[in-house]
């Protein structure tokens, strides 16, 4: 979907587009099932490292036992679903999927379930009602429910849960704030580099995210680099919940009838006015913005989210995360082509 359509595509023709792009989507991966379990075997990465992290003597409750139980037989009963050829014994178990998934997608998104962030947990489940209501033929409910993940959960759905589906849905739109932050970047990096007399606003992006320039930070700098990075993320989350209401509000709406209400399409504004057109080609591991490696589990993100942080540790473990982060971003950049916006 491209940022233009706001303007040039009529809202019935944006709904027709949204549509197939979610269906494509949960076509391949229903097909895949490489695709499918290696995208549980991620999940359970991050909530084993999450739950290595606690504290051992601390006893999960029984109640969050049973949640966590629920999403597991939701997902192994889909699972069923799709590999079996009896109709009957289809249905059956997509009726049990849907009773099972709807636990975790209408937890309280503000609480946490054995350590784990109960909007992590919703938006997972979304993400398997969606392919739960592909699998009775009702794509209308599918979109629903991918929209919904995106909407509870809008960072882990965009480096998790459906990345591609990020990328086609939502990375179109957010053309200014790539633009902002690329431009913010390069600045702070420019400072860093002793010789950068040859070096402009054009120059090739991957530069900025080389180790050694990162290393050689001082501390004022990094910290720019840290509180640059959260507030990209941060305007990443929040304009991608925002599209996705009004994509769902779309869904939603009665396009047939005169008296709708026409939901206005949003415009993603960055936290600042980049001084300069961006003109040339973005890598998009740099468009989608800080991630969390799985290994990680949610720490990181639970302290940004709620505000709840921890006294800075030295300089140099400040770099080695830092470093970290970008050696994993350039990792992941491998699955990207990149494009021009």
């Amino acid at each position: 979907m491209n940022a233009r359509y706001g303007s040039t595509m009529d809202q019935k023709d944006m709904v027709r587009l949204l549509i197939a792009t979610v269906d494509n989507f949960s076509r391949d991966r229903l097909i895949s099932k490489e695709q499918r379990t290696q995208q549980k075997e991620q999940c359970a990465e991050r909530l084993a490292a999450e739950d290595g992290s606690c504290d051992k003597d601390t006893e999960v409750r029984y109640s969050d036992q049973a949640v966590l139980a629920n999403l597991d037989w939701g997902i192994e009963a889909l699972e069923e679903a799709i590999n079996t050829s009896n109709m009957e014994t289809k249905l059956a178990r997509l009726d049990y999927a849907e009773k099972m998934l709807q636990v975790c997608a209408m937890l309280n998104s503000t609480q946490e379930t054995a350590g784990v962030p109960n909007f992590y947990l919703s938006a997972w489940a979304h993400l398997n009602l969606s392919y739960m209501w592909k699998l009775r033929g009702n794509v209308h409910n599918s979109v629903l429910h991918v929209l919904e993940m995106f909407i509870v959960d809008p960072f882990f759905s965009r480096i998790d849960f459906a990345p591609e589906l990020w990328k086609d849905l939502f990375l179109p739109q957010m053309s200014s704030i790539v633009g902002w932050y690329s431009e913010e970047r390069q600045r702070l990096m420019m400072e860093a580099i002793p010789d950068c007399s040859d070096l402009s606003l054009t120059a090739d992006l991957d530069q900025f995210f080389n180790e050694s320039v990162i290393f050689s930070l001082r501390p004022d700098q990094m910290e720019k680099l840290q509180k640059l990075e959260k507030l990209y993320g941060e305007a990443l989350d929040e304009n991608t919940r925002l599209f996705a209401k009004y994509y769902k509000d779309l869904m939603s709406s009665d396009l047939s009838s005169n008296k709708r209400v026409i939901p206005m399409l949003p415009i993603a504004e960055p936290p600042m006015t980049p001084l300069h057109e961006v003109s040339r080609s973005i890598p998009d591991y740099v468009k989608f913005g800080p991630i969390l490696p799985k290994s990680a589990g949610f720490s990181a993100i639970l302290k940004s989210k709620y505000g709840a942080r921890e006294a800075s540790s030295n300089l140099a473990s400040s770099r080695k995360n830092a470093s970290s982060i970008t050696s994993q971003i350039l990792e992941e950049s491998a699955r990207w082509e990149p494009q021009v916006l």
